[in-house]
């Protein structure tokens, strides 16, 4: 089965993997999984309106939750939500 999403009143897209992710206002992500939460720096664009720059130098590169991992897990919620992913370090 492959994955899906739900989209919650409160912003999130949820993963059938076991993670979700939401915009909190322009300037900052809000990422779960069953290692807890992770506030990412980001930027949304206002052209176009759906452009959102991720800082990949704030999410923490661990073990458990690679940087990798979590960036690949946001670029199929930004497809899910219709975002565009560009990333940059911060």
């Amino acid at each position: 089965m492959s994955e899906q999403f739900r989209h919650t009143m409160s912003g999130w897209a949820e993963s059938s993997e076991g993670y979700a992710v939401r915009l909190l206002g322009r300037t900052r992500l809000e990422y779960r999984d069953s290692f807890g939460r992770l506030s990412i720096s980001a930027e949304a664009m206002s052209k176009p309106w759906n452009k959102i720059v991720v800082y990949t130098d704030s999410i923490p590169d661990t073990a458990e939750r690679p940087r990798n991992e979590v960036l690949d897990r946001l670029q199929r919620a930004f497809v899910a939500k219709g975002w565009t992913l560009v990333t940059s370090p911060e």
